[in-house]
């Protein structure tokens, strides 16, 4: 019954269908920045959409689908942000707690909550295995691996009606700041409405390691 409810719940928010009728071209962008903690960058996790008009419903995993990411020295995750998202980052307090700008979380396009972002934008959703939570490695300071592989499977995504999710002026979609002294790497799906037809939804699965740009290819 669990099972059966939380999927219900993310296909009705998300619009999700199953019937992918094309596949543009999409990529994994990884960028790094300083950080405001010593030894440490900020990664910065995009997806470039074909299309301005595309849009990023959710990142997900599943039994099926794995969807892992690995940070082998630990991910830096501020005490001052307790959620797994970018809901908690307030920036009215990094000028008295600035490694909060640091923290790692996922997302779907915003750096801070939603009302302070754009206008129509809703903070992301999520659902996760409660005996294998995901979330974990958005909140526990030195985490060092995200995993996302059983048959309830995870999701953070944007609702439909949301205005988060479409592409900013390079075409790119944010969907996490992952901040740590070493590399990342990993193996990440999304579902894509191109030209934002949930109609022709796709699913694309993304492996990158490291800073670059990767192609997705369509599951």
């Amino acid at each position: 019954m669990e099972l059966r409810f939380l999927y219900t719940l993310f296909f009705s928010l998300t619009g999700y269908f199953m019937c992918g009728l094309s596949f543009g071209q999409y990529y994994m962008v990884v960028e790094t920045e300083e950080s405001i903690t010593s030894g440490m960058l900020r990664h910065h996790i995009y997806i470039q959409c074909e299309h301005s008009s595309d849009r990023i419903s959710a990142i997900y995993g599943t039994d099926l689908t794995p969807m892992w990411i690995d940070a082998p020295e630990g991910v830096f995750n501020s005490p001052f942000n307790g959620g797994w998202s970018a809901a908690g980052m307030n920036p009215l307090l990094y000028e008295s707690m600035p490694t909060l700008q640091d923290d790692s979380y996922a997302t779907i396009s915003l750096t801070a909550p939603a009302n302070k972002s754009a206008e129509g934008s809703q903070n992301p959703m999520m659902v996760e295995d409660r005996s294998h939570p995901w979330s974990d490695f958005f909140k526990e300071n030195g985490a060092t691996r995200l995993e996302i592989n059983t048959l309830i499977g995870g999701s953070w995504f944007a609702v439909k009606s949301a205005s988060n999710g479409m592409p900013d002026k390079k075409n790119r979609v944010l969907i996490s700041q992952i901040t740590t002294s070493g590399s990342i790497r990993g193996e990440v799906n999304a579902q894509i409405f191109p030209r934002g037809n949930g109609m022709d939804s796709i699913k694309v699965k993304f492996n990158f390691d490291g800073v670059g740009k990767t192609q997705g290819q369509e599951i």
